[in-house]
């Protein structure tokens, strides 16, 4: 995690306005599948380490990974727990409820660090992130269920 706002960008905004991005990311974003969307929250050279995975490098492998990620469920709402910021990292506690391909609903606590690197050039209301970090346990969302009576 780079431990410098990068130089080339706007400073990070004031916090209430780094939360009122966050929920909106969830919120138009993540709960709605857009990989794309999440993915625009990064610098072009970001980084994305999900659970115990390798980390993965750069905007379009990230939206791509999160793509492949929101194939394996049909939907997702997050509800926000606690958000957290201090200097330029942002933690994100929520309690998310994945619907899996057989319609059962699981519900997971999860945290979100972001390391946000300043704010985007031509909006610096939103802020981008250069590195991110999702602890979550996925063992429920993929559980075989027994079948039968």
């Amino acid at each position: 995690m780079n431990s410098e706002r990068c130089d080339s960008l706007p400073p990070i905004p004031a916090e209430e306005v780094v939360f009122r991005w966050a929920s909106k990311l969830y919120a138009q974003s993540v709960d709605h599948k857009d990989a794309a969307g999440f993915a625009a929250a990064f610098v072009d050279e970001g980084s994305l380490r999900f659970g115990n995975n390798p980390p993965i490098h750069g905007r379009p492998a990230i939206e791509a990974a999160i793509t492949e990620f929101f194939l394996s469920f049909l939907a997702l709402r997050h509800e926000a727990k606690g958000a957290f910021l201090t200097k330029d990292t942002l933690i994100l506690e929520a309690v998310v409820t994945y619907t899996r391909h057989d319609r059962e609903q699981v519900t997971i606590p999860a945290v979100t660090i972001f390391h946000l690197a300043g704010a985007q050039p031509n909006d610096p209301q939103r802020p981008l992130a250069d590195d991110c970090r999702i602890y979550v346990d996925l063992t429920p969302l993929y559980a075989i269920r027994p079948s039968g009576p």
